[in-house]
């Protein structure tokens, strides 16, 4: 079936009014499945009414939408619904047909999420990946993350009608990947892109893996937008603050990512008065010591001990965990200040220690800004990245639908 509903060119068009009546019936089109999208069912006269169409038009209509696998009849009545007589069909969407996919391409972890087209979460799988590897291996191992997945759930390949990434670094227009070491407030900093990635097409790369177009953001703002969108979050503007094995931020303003000119906002990590590079630092220094390891860098595993180890009362653990939660207090003063929003948000997998990060940059926030405002630890962790993927494909897939070509 065709993503663009109705390309079928009306039969019933009158000569020398074909290009105003097709149009015309583009539109309608178009607003009919808006109204499916708003509602959970609607009848004939449902479309009726709120296409502003006469009865004929609107069966027509319904009955495009059937030919094209978008409605079918429903078989549930709207609670409360009473009717004299024989009740009046109802149509719904086919929303398991319209499904999307969101991918997380992180630095230890593949992660994907399948959505439907109502928002429902149909599947979460995650999957660890050597930190060292190249691109190729990276999205390799994505990609066969989501056809496993698929398999898995038993989702048609077919119904995947949009697939989103996000990926460490990625800027503003989708396709390239910075590395901060290359200007001068980035000197001496981590990198904060994946090994390769700033080499690379990654929009081209990742499309070609994947056998689709693949639209492509940064894995930071996406966390950001799951918060507004399934996160419980409700708050126009937001501070959304990253800890995970990098710590990170991102901006919504009015219910919207703001990127900034170069895809660059909230990229407070790179001021070095924060801390952020030692923190983390020290961080994996101390899991490793407490964990006896030798390693070059922390497990999962020793981060989770550390954390334990704090909430237990370690000293040196609660000292790590204070210095953590310290910057990142004060890259979310820096934003609250020049923002003002509602709400700030911790989110990322460190932020699944709850209070015992979430107490000391609650603490430290409070006392570096004016003005603190509601303060909340996410509930979505590790998944919030592919969150915000799926919701990115979902926009792009309904604005496809919703497209009227004239």
């Amino acid at each position: 079936m065709s993503q663009d509903i109705g390309e079928t060119r009306d039969r019933a068009t009158p000569p020398g009014r074909a290009g105003d009546a097709h149009l015309l019936r583009r539109l309608n089109l178009s607003a009919t499945v808006r109204a499916f999208l708003d509602a959970a069912s609607l009848t004939v006269s449902d479309v009726r009414s709120v296409v502003g169409v006469s009865r004929p038009t609107a069966e027509e209509l319904v009955a495009t939408l059937l030919d094209e696998g978008f409605v079918r009849e429903a078989l549930d009545r709207p609670n409360g619904e009473r009717s004299a007589g024989r009740p009046a069909r109802r149509y719904e969407v086919v929303a398991e047909n319209f499904a999307v996919v969101g991918v997380d391409i992180g630095a230890h972890k593949v992660a994907v999420v399948v959505c439907d087209l109502r928002g429902n979460v149909l599947a979460v799988r995650r999957r660890s990946v050597d930190s060292r590897i190249g691109p190729g291996g990276r999205i390799g191992a994505a990609a066969r993350l989501v056809e496993a997945t698929l398999r898995q759930t038993g989702t048609d390949r077919d119904h995947i009608r949009s697939v989103a990434c996000g990926i460490t670094g990625v800027g503003a227009n989708g396709s390239e990947v910075m590395d901060i070491r290359t200007v001068p407030a980035g000197q001496d900093l981590d990198v904060y892109s994946l090994p390769g990635f700033d080499r690379i097409d990654v929009v081209s790369e990742v499309s070609e893996r994947f056998k689709r177009d693949v639209l492509v953001s940064n894995d930071i703002h996406l966390a950001a937008v799951a918060e507004q969108w399934q996160g419980g979050a409700g708050a126009r503007d937001l501070v959304y603050m990253h800890a995970g094995r990098r710590l990170g931020a991102a901006i919504v303003i009015n219910g919207q990512i703001h990127n900034g000119r170069h895809g660059l906002a909230a990229s407070v990590g790179s001021m070095k008065i924060l801390g952020w590079a030692e923190a983390m630092t020290q961080l994996d220094r101390e899991s490793r010591r407490l964990a006896g390891s030798a390693a070059e860098e922390s497990t999962s595993g020793n981060v989770r001990a550390l954390f334990e180890a704090a909430a237990n009362g370690d000293r040196a653990a609660v000292r790590t965990v204070d210095r953590v939660a310290e910057a990142l207090a004060l890259g979310a003063s820096v934003l609250v200040h020049a923002v003002d929003p509602d709400l700030v948000v911790l989110g990322g997998g460190l932020s699944r220690a709850g209070d015992v990060l979430g107490g000391p940059f609650g603490r430290h926030l409070a006392a570096t800004s004016l003005n603190s405002p509601e303060f909340r630890v996410s509930l979505l962790g590790d998944e919030s990245v592919a969150l915000g993927a799926a919701r990115l494909a979902l926009d792009d897939l309904k604005e496809r639908l919703l497209a009227v070509q004239a």
